[in-house]
């Protein structure tokens, strides 16, 4: 019994280990390339305002799921119809990721200041008061075919202060 009972004393220390690590290090990866795809959809989101893509939705194509494409297009089709665009970028910072399994969320401070409306003449809009100030945005996350995608955005609540 002696015997027994040393074999797993001396396998059980060093079983856990490498799990764990293989586990921090998928997370860690995965969270890796959720903040990638975000910074890319962030970026997409910008260039389909600005009013310079011809198609807006061919922006966010593996990089949201349809649903978003779809409302993301719809408001740069918007500005576009009511002749106005934004120019600039906003400034994102303290974004944080969240994985469970093949879901998970990421969230951040944007702001807007540096990102302003205008009309296609030059004529600048009075931003929304929320543009005014940093705040946060919350998107859910979905793994599809391997592909991490950005969901539906989330009332963010009082949870996060920018």
């Amino acid at each position: 019994m002696a015997a027994c009972s040393g074999d797993d004393d001396s396998g059980d220390p060093a079983s856990p280990e490498p799990r764990a690590t293989v586990t921090e290090d998928v997370a860690t990866q995965a969270e890796a390339e959720i903040q990638a795809v975000f910074e890319q959809f962030i970026a997409a989101v910008v260039e389909a305002q600005s009013g310079a893509a011809d198609d807006p939705a061919a922006l966010f194509e593996g990089l949201a799921t349809d649903e978003t494409i779809e409302f993301n297009a719809g408001i740069a089709s918007r500005y576009a119809d009511q002749g106005i665009v934004r120019v600039g970028e906003p400034v994102i910072s303290d974004v944080t990721v969240q994985v469970v399994d093949q879901s998970g969320v990421v969230s951040a401070c944007m702001d807007e200041s540096g990102w302003t409306p205008q009309l296609t003449s030059g004529q600048t809009i009075p931003p929304a008061e929320e543009q005014l100030t940093p705040h946060p945005v919350v998107y859910e996350v979905v793994e599809s075919e391997g592909s991490w995608l950005i969901g539906n955005p989330i009332e963010p609540g009082g949870t996060i202060t920018c």
